[in-house]
């Protein structure tokens, strides 16, 4: 996964090991499934059970790829390095991994929000990152290389209202994702991470919701929300041989958000 031309039109992932993790819903639902299309091994992990073991099904039932659920807490360390440590059993190696499980903020500005709110919000965002790649890295080196991927958000350079602790998370994210490819560039592994705008999913909903009435509007060049499909083939490239030569990078995917 660390270097090497692909051949023509081949993502070289067919038969590889790969985590996603928040695979029960939304972009990485999606990543699960494109991935099972392409004959991956997919290790699928979530705290939402019902979400997760439908997920693999569906993968299962409709990708050359197989697809595994393991109910996991990725804010919980001894919970994220048993995930890693069953999906790298089950395959015998770990090539990728696709880490989107995160919390949305609370919506409140930073001087009416709890203690605990930030915790949780840094827990699961970027605590549990940490947790997953360090699992992930140890995994990967005596394989002699792999290939990451985090969703970050476009909250990584841009200001949302009352999303202190969202925005401080996914700015972490990105600075987690440097540090990991410079240190492990020359072990073969990369990390990159993917830097997504606004989304149709159910965190992206919750997250609208908690929006106040008087807040600035948001403006979109392309005049709609993501598909999660859409941003999930950003974040299974960046996983790809044809990413071969990626490391580092923090690539915006955002119909131009961030630019208007």
């Amino acid at each position: 996964m660390s270097g090497g031309a692909p051949s023509s039109g081949d993502p070289g992932l067919a038969g590889r090991s790969v985590i996603v993790t928040g695979g029960g819903s939304g972009i990485g639902r999606a990543a699960v499934g494109l991935l099972a299309g392409l004959g991956a091994n997919v290790t699928i992990a979530d705290v939402d059970v019902a979400g997760g073991e439908a997920v693999a099904a569906a993968a299962n039932a409709a990708g050359p790829g197989n697809a595994r659920f393991v109910r996991t807490d990725v804010a919980d360390e001894g919970a994220v390095r048993a995930l890693v440590e069953r999906a790298t059993a089950w395959t015998g190696r770990l090539d990728a991994a696709i880490n989107g499980a995160a919390i949305v903020q609370h919506g409140k500005p930073l001087h009416e929000l709890a203690t605990a709110e930030w915790d949780a919000c840094m827990n699961v965002n970027l605590r549990g990152l940490y947790f997953c790649t360090k699992y992930q890295l140890i995994a990967m080196l005596p394989g002699g290389g792999g290939a990451i991927c985090a969703i970050a958000s476009v909250a990584a350079t841009m200001a949302f209202t009352n999303s202190p602790e969202y925005c401080a998370s996914k700015a972490g994210v990105t600075g987690l994702v440097r540090s990991v490819a410079y240190d492990y560039g020359r072990h073969g592994i990369r990390m990159n991470a993917l830097l997504p705008g606004a989304t149709d999913t159910p965190l992206s909903a919750r997250a609208r919701s908690l929006r106040p009435p008087d807040a600035p509007l948001l403006t979109i060049p392309s005049a709609r929300r993501a598909d999660p499909v859409e941003i999930a083939r950003s974040a299974v490239w960046m996983i790809s041989e044809g990413a071969s030569y990626m490391n580092g990078a923090c690539v915006t995917v955002d119909g131009g958000m961030s630019i208007a």
